[in-house]
C-alpha cells in the first residue's frame, strides 16, 4: 500500500465529487499539528522531493519531501518505496462505494456502475471488523490506533481547493501499529464521505509502511512528516476544477437519464409480471440450469496486486479473487459464487452449479470458456 501515488487517488477523488464539492469541515488544530510537525522533525534525515506527475495532463499533481535514503519505484510496481532498515511502503489500495436510503437511488447506483452499492462505515468498525482479523491471520499483533490529523490535513487542503457547489464532505484518517514477524508496521487507514442530497459516497484507502523494529520510530516520523508538508500544484488545482465543473455537468445529466429509465424499467418489470403471473415462473425453469449466473461482468483483462493488505479492502467490497494456474491469470470479481467461468471475451459469470459447462450448453457455446478457481 502506498500513500505517495495521488495519480490515482486524485483523479478519483476528484471523479467521486459526481454532484459535488464541499462544505469544508473543520481542519484539525492548528496547535495540534504544529506541536505533531515539530516531533515528525525529530530524527528526520534531510529531504528531497518526489513529484507526483498526473499522467492524462502531463502536470504535477503535488510534491512531497521524503528522506533521501528512500528509493521511489515505478508508480504501478507493489512496493511504492523502499529505504534502509527494511523500510518497504506498498502501494495504495483504494475502493469506492455510494450509498442511499432511497430505492430508486440504489437501484440508479446499480445501473451506473460506478460505485460499489454499501452502507458507509466508520473507520472504527472497518478496524475492529476487517483490518484487525485479517492482519491477526498474517501474524500481526495488534498495537495501538491513533488520529492521524497530519494525514487528514492534507486531504482537506485538497477539498478546500476544489469548487463548492454545496456538497458536505468530511475526511477521517487513522494510524494502526503493529508487530510483524518481520518488525513492526504502520496501517494508514482514510475514509472520506461527499453527501449530497440522498446520495453518499465514500472511498476507503488503507496504505501499510514496514519496518525494521529498531528503525520503526524514525521511518514513521519521516512518513508522517512527509504526508503534512505534501504540497499541491495550484496550477494543477485550477486545470481539475475546470475538469470537474465539466464532469459535474455530465455526470447530472446521465444521472438524471438513468434515474428516469429506472423508474421505467422497474414499471414495465411490475406490469410484465402482472401479466404473465405464473408463466413467469415456468420460464424461469426452463432455464433453472444457468439462473444462478448472477455475478455476470466484464473483466479487465490485467493481473491484480495481491499484497496482503488487499485482502482488507475484498472483505470489505465484497469481492474475491479468482485465478488460472495455467495461464498465471487473476482477477478480483463479485463475490458470492462457488464456481466461475471466464471467456476469452474478458467476460465472466458466477455459478453454484458444479456441473453447469457452458462450453457444452447451445446457449452459451458460441465463445469459449475457462474455469476459474476460488483463491480468496
Amino acid at each position: 500500500m502506498r500513500y505517495l501515488t495521488l495519480l490515482l487517488m486524485l483523479s478519483s477523488l476528484l471523479a467521486c465529487a459526481d454532484a459535488n464539492s464541499q462544505q469544508p469541515s473543520p481542519p484539525p488544530g492548528d496547535a495540534d499539528v504544529e506541536q505533531l510537525l515539530a516531533a515528525s522533525m525529530r530524527q528526520v534525515e534531510p529531504t528531497k522531493y518526489n513529484e507526483v506527475l498526473d499522467r492524462k495532463s502531463g502536470m504535477v499533481q503535488a510534491r512531497f519531501p521524503i528522506p533521501q535514503s528512500w528509493r521511489v519505484n515505478h508508480p504501478e510496481a507493489p512496493i511504492f518505496a523502499e529505504g534502509p532498515d527494511g523500510l518497504r511502503i506498498h502501494r495504495q489500495e483504494s475502493q469506492q462505494y455510494a450509498w442511499s436510503s432511497d430505492p430508486m437511488m440504489q437501484q440508479t447506483i446499480r445501473m451506473q456502475g460506478t460505485y460499489q452499492l454499501m452502507q458507509p462505515q466508520t473507520l472504527q468498525q472497518i478496524l475492529e471488523n476487517y483490518v484487525r482479523p485479517n492482519a491477526a491471520n498474517q501474524g500481526y499483533s495488534f498495537v495501538g490506533e491513533a488520529p492521524a490529523p497530519e494525514v487528514a490535513g492534507f486531504w482537506q487542503r485538497l477539498y478546500n481547493a476544489m469548487p463548492n457547489t454545496g456538497s458536505r464532505r468530511s475526511v477521517d484518517a487513522r494510524v494502526t501499529e503493529w508487530d510483524t514477524p518481520n518488525g513492526k508496521s504502520l496501517i494508514l487507514l482514510v475514509l472520506t464521505q461527499t453527501t449530497n442530497g440522498q446520495l453518499l459516497i465514500w472511498n476507503l484507502m488503507s496504505t501499510e509502511m514496514e519496518s525494521a523494529a529498531n528503525a520503526y520510530n524514525r521511518h514513521r516520523n519521516a512518513y508522517l512528516y512527509s504526508y503534512a508538508n505534501g504540497q499541491l500544484n495550484p496550477a494543477w488545482i485550477r486545470h481539475m476544477n475546470g475538469e470537474l465543473a465539466s464532469q459535474l455537468r455530465e455526470n447530472d445529466r446521465q444521472f438524471a437519464e438513468e434515474s428516469a429509465r429506472s423508474a421505467s424499467a422497474h414499471r414495465q418489470r411490475m406490469q410484465a409480471i402482472a401479466a404473465r403471473g405464473t408463466a413467469a415462473s415456468a420460464a424461469g425453469q426452463t432455464y433453472s440450469d444457468i439462473l444462478d449466473i448472477s455475478h455476470q461482468g466484464f473483466l479487465s483483462r490485467s493481473n491484480i496486486n495481491d499484497a496482503g493488505h488487499a485482502r482488507t479492502i475484498d472483505a470489505i467490497s465484497g469481492t474475491a479473487l479468482i485465478g488460472n494456474h495455467e495461464t498465471g491469470e487473476h482477477y478480483s470479481v463479485p463475490a458470492g459464487a462457488n464456481y466461475y467461468w471466464v471467456s476469452s471475451q474478458g467476460t465472466y459469470f458466477g455459478t453454484d452449479n458444479a456441473l453447469f459447462n457452458p462450453n457444452t450448453d447451445q446457449r452459451t457455446n458460441d465463445t469459449e470458456w475457462t474455469k476459474f478457481a476460488v483463491e480468496r
